[in-house]
């Protein structure tokens, strides 16, 4: 993780600390039913993203239409369970959230 990606993660928490963030809704996933696979509950994650640090960053090797400067990715055990993470900011009006857009079980492919 380099000096810039570790402001970014920086700022992200700050902004999550701040309750300026959300999930992403998506078709192909529930993320609270992800995340009752893994046993947490939706507290728990932002719990789990503010204590995420350079050890837990995961360097995406493939190319995604979603991947900008602004998007981290993490992977870290939880109730022993390898779990995927991916963190974007999206800027709003006069402002910006921090947007999950993945958060569950490391290596699971769904069908939309």
């Amino acid at each position: 993780m380099n000096f810039t990606q570790n402001k970014l993660l920086t700022r992200m928490k700050l902004l999550v600390y701040q309750h300026k963030r959300r999930f992403q809704i998506r078709k192909d996933r529930n993320y609270k039913d992800e995340l009752a696979k893994i046993g947490i509950t939706v507290n728990d994650a932002w719990n789990h993203i503010l204590s995420l640090n350079s050890n837990f960053y995961y360097p995406d090797t493939k190319m995604s239409y979603r991947q900008s400067k602004d998007t981290l990715i993490f992977k870290k055990t939880i109730n022993n369970i390898l779990v995927y993470i991916k963190l974007k900011i999206e800027k709003k009006e006069n402002d910006e959230e921090v947007v999950c857009l993945s958060f569950h079980k490391d290596g699971e492919k769904y069908e939309m």
